[in-house]
C-alpha cells in the first residue's frame, strides 16, 4: 500500500511538472491580453495554487490581474503573487501606490530587491530616499547624486565635469585628469597651485568663462617662467609687443616675425634673405627699407629701390 501511495505521489508530481513545463512553452505564443485572460480564469475558478505557479513561471502580473484578486476576495494572495512574479507590468507600480499607498509599495519593492523594476519606475525622490545611488547613476540622474553628496559614485561613473562644477577637485586630481580643471575658476587656481602649466594654458580656450581672461592666463604663465611654452604656442603679440621678448625668436631665426614687430636690429639680414624663396626676396628688401638698412640694400645692388627713396649716396655705393 505504501509502495502504491509513493508511486501515485510521484505520478502526480510528474503530471504537475509536465503541466507547468507546458505552461512555459505556451507562454512564448501568448499576447499580454491572452495571458491576462488565462490568469483571470484561474482566479475566477479558485485555482490559486495553479495561478501562483504560472506567475512564478513567467506569466506577468498586471493591474487587471491584481484588481481581479481583490474583486474575488484574494487580497491576501497579492503579496505572495508579487513575491513569486518574474514579470511585473510597469503600471503595477501606480496601481499598488493607489491600493497600498506609496510608502508600503516602495518598501515592499525595495525589500524584495526588484531593482530592475525599481530602476524603471521609481521617481528620483524615492531613489534618493532609499539611497539607491547606483540606480540613480544608471539612470544618469547625476545632478541628484551631486546634490546628495555622492561624489564617490560620480567619480565611479566618470562624471568629472560635474565633480569640478561642484568643487570636488581632488577626485579629478587623484585620477590625473587635470584637463577637467580648466572648466572653473577654482579648477584653474588649482592648476596654478599644482604648477600644471600645460593644462593651465589650455584654459585659454574657455576664457573668460572659467574666471580667467586670456591676458590673465598669459600673464600667469609669463610670471612662472613659461616663455618657452608661449613661444611654442605662437603668442607673438604677447611676447614681442607686450613683453619685448626676442630671445627665442633670434635663437630660432624667426626673422620675418621679428620684422613684423619692428625688431630690425635683432635680425640677421643675410640669413633672412637666404631663408626665403626667390619670389619673396623683394619683401625682405622692402622690410630693409623700413629698417633703413641702406648698407644691406647697397650690398645687394638694389639700385632702383635706393634711387626711388632718395638715398643717392647709397645708390651710388650700390654700383661698387
Amino acid at each position: 500500500m505504501l509502495v502504491l501511495s509513493s508511486i501515485f505521489y510521484s505520478y502526480v508530481k510528474l503530471k504537475i511538472y509536465l503541466i507547468m513545463e507546458d505552461y512555459e512553452k505556451r507562454l512564448d505564443f501568448l499576447t499580454p491580453e491572452q495571458i491576462d485572460q488565462i490568469l483571470f480564469c484561474k482566479i475566477k475558478n479558485g485555482q490559486i495554487n495553479t495561478f501562483l505557479d504560472m506567475v512564478a513561471k513567467g506569466y506577468g502580473l498586471t493591474p487587471f490581474i491584481l484588481n481581479a484578486l481583490i474583486d474575488f476576495g484574494y487580497e491576501k494572495v497579492i503579496q505572495k503573487a508579487l513575491q513569486s512574479s518574474v514579470r511585473l507590468a510597469n503600471d503595477c507600480y501606480q496601481f499598488l501606490c493607489v491600493y497600498w499607498g506609496k510608502k508600503k509599495t516602495e518598501d515592499f519593492l525595495v525589500e524584495q530587491k526588484y531593482f530592475n523594476y525599481i530602476k524603471q519606475n521609481f521617481p528620483v525622490d524615492s531613489l534618493v530616499e532609499y539611497q539607491l545611488w547606483d540606480i540613480l547613476a544608471q539612470r544618469e540622474e547625476f545632478e541628484a547624486l551631486a546634490e546628495n553628496g555622492q561624489f564617490d559614485v560620480l567619480a565611479a561613473y566618470k562624471q568629472y565635469q560635474l565633480l569640478v562644477n561642484r568643487g570636488q577637485l581632488d577626485y579629478v586630481c587623484h585620477k590625473g585628469l587635470y584637463k577637467f580643471l580648466i572648466l572653473t575658476q577654482a579648477g584653474m587656481e588649482k592648476l596654478i597651485q599644482l604648477k600644471k602649466w600645460k593644462e593651465f594654458f589650455v584654459g585659454i580656450s574657455l576664457a573668460p568663462y572659467n574666471g580667467f581672461s586670456v591676458s590673465e592666463i598669459l600673464e600667469v604663465l609669463w610670471n612662472n617662467g613659461m616663455q618657452k611654452l608661449l613661444f611654442a604656442k605662437c603668442y607673438d603679440e604677447f611676447l614681442l609687443k607686450e613683453k619685448k621678448y626676442t630671445k627665442p625668436y633670434v635663437a630660432n631665426k624667426k626673422w620675418g616675425t621679428l620684422a613684423a614687430y619692428g625688431f630690425y636690429d635683432e635680425i640677421d639680414w643675410e640669413d633672412y634673405l637666404g631663408q626665403v624663396i626667390a619670389s619673396k626676396k623683394e619683401d625682405v628688401y622692402k622690410e630693409a627699407v623700413e629698417a633703413k638698412n641702406w648698407a644691406f640694400l647697397a650690398k645687394h645692388q638694389q639700385h632702383a629701390l635706393l634711387f626711388r627713396i632718395g638715398e643717392f649716396k647709397w645708390w651710388w655705393k650700390s654700383f661698387g
